[in-house]
């Protein structure tokens, strides 16, 4: 009986160990389903939104080729357009062509009488080009002549200039002493001793040498080259436009006769020997030079 009763337990501590894994089999089957159900959600989620994506670029797609399909009929238009221009052109081209081809035609028998034309025209070139040599030749000739006219027009004309101007003639200088009446007081010769200079010459023109009035300049110079006697005006030296002092001057009126000068000098000092210069200008231009000397 004993037995019996442990058999019995035994049995039912068996079903009890089945029943309890029957029941945590249950219980991880449900647990199993419960995270495969939450995965099946977010796989189902995640599938959703991808469809909205898909579809939104089906969208997208759908207006671009809308787009391309314009574009497409916009080119296809251009491109019949450029195709019945390209025919306009190709139908054009060939009138020209045949145009051409009719001017070839009837101007190939002016052709010959053309390289006859040529002919004659080269060989006129040639007879052309030797009568320009020759007048090359002739011209610079020419060139050559005017060159020495144009030379002697200028030296005509400097010789006309000169000729215009008025030349000093008869310069005479007279030195004198006073202080001993006895003695011989003219054409002194010792520096020392002179008192008094006096000068006198002529001034006559050409033909050319227009009237009116005339500026003279007389300039003397002491053996040092130094003006003697310095006026406080100046003159101007034509050619060089220098700015010059002078000993004496004197306004006269001229009318193509000689005209007689005469200037006197005092020398309060006594005179250092040597050279002395006397020089003489009319309206600026040196007409004449003549030196003394004093011992």
């Amino acid at each position: 009986m004993n037995e019996e009763r442990n058999q019995g337990k035994g049995k039912l501590q068996t079903w009890l160990i089945v029943l309890a894994v029957v029941l945590l089999l249950s219980i991880i089957g449900n647990i199993i389903y419960m995270i495969r159900s939450g995965r099946m959600s977010d796989e189902n989620e995640r599938l959703t939104t991808e469809v909205q994506t898909l579809q939104n670029e089906n969208l997208v797609l759908s207006e671009t080729i809308e787009v391309k399909d314009g574009v497409i009929e916009e080119h296809q238009e251009a491109l019949e357009a450029l195709t019945e221009e390209h025919e306009n052109m190709i139908q054009e081209k060939d009138a020209q062509i045949y145009r051409l081809n009719r001017r070839v035609s009837a101007s190939a028998d002016d052709l010959e009488k053309q390289k006859e034309l040529n002919g004659e025209l080269n060989a006129r070139i040639e007879e052309l080009e030797s009568m320009h040599q020759d007048v090359v030749a002739e011209l610079n000739d020419l060139k050559e002549e005017k060159d020495a006219l144009s030379n002697a027009y200028d030296e005509l004309t400097a010789r006309a200039a000169q000729a215009e101007e008025m030349k000093a003639y008869n310069i005479f200088v007279l030195t004198k002493w006073d202080r001993f009446i006895c003695a011989d007081r003219y054409n002194v010769s010792r520096a020392r001793r002179v008192d008094h200079t006096f000068i006198s010459f002529e001034l006559d023109g050409t033909i050319f040498t227009p009237e009116g009035s005339k500026t003279v300049h007389v300039l003397l110079y002491n053996p040092e080259g130094d003006i003697m006697y310095p006026s406080s005006g100046t003159f101007t030296m034509t050619g060089t436009g220098d700015e010059s002092q002078y000993t004496l001057s004197r306004q006269i009126e001229y009318a193509h006769q000689p005209v007689h000068l005469e200037f006197g000098l005092e020398h309060p000092e006594r005179l250092p020997a040597g050279s002395y210069t006397l020089e003489v200008y009319v309206d600026g231009s040196m007409t004449r030079a003549k030196e003394f000397a004093l011992e």
